[in-house]
């Protein structure tokens, strides 16, 4: 399931796409997108059945200010990008049919715009998705 959202990210024009926890040290190019777990709400109720997973996941979408005159619009359009991956033409934003596993693909909240530091160079924009699908014990990812 992260690879199919990692491969849906990398449709996002000239961005790198990495899964993984930003820093800045890594993210070298003008345009990155990073995809880090958030919060892991472990909701099994027994060991037996199926159990319901809710999986909360954070892109991290960032441009480099010092690379760009116009880095507001960059960065707004890149967060654009990312639901036009993600959402375009699909009927059901909430279970696009690109991600057939999953009960539910939302946003959880407003994307929240990160301006950087005098010392730092990245701009960043967080989008917080969550993800409920049901799981096997001992299936992983």
């Amino acid at each position: 399931m992260i690879q199919t959202i990692l491969n849906r990210l990398q449709l996002v024009d000239g961005a790198i796409v990495r899964e993984g926890f930003y820093a800045q040290g890594v993210a070298k190019e003008q345009t990155f997108i990073f995809l880090q777990p958030h919060i892991d709400a472990f909701a099994a109720k027994n060991g037996i059945d199926k159990y319901r997973d809710d999986l909360t996941l954070q892109v991290v979408a960032g441009i480099n200010v010092t690379k760009t005159t116009s880095p507001t619009t960059d960065l707004i359009n890149l967060v654009r990008d990312i639901r036009s991956a993600f959402f375009e033409a699909e009927r059901n934003t909430e279970k696009p049919a690109w991600l057939p596993m999953c009960i539910s693909f939302k946003e959880a909240e407003p994307c929240k715009y990160i301006m950087p530091e005098s010392h730092e160079k990245h701009a960043l924009a967080v989008i917080t998705l969550t993800l409920v699908h049901t799981v096997q014990f001992g299936e992983r990812l």
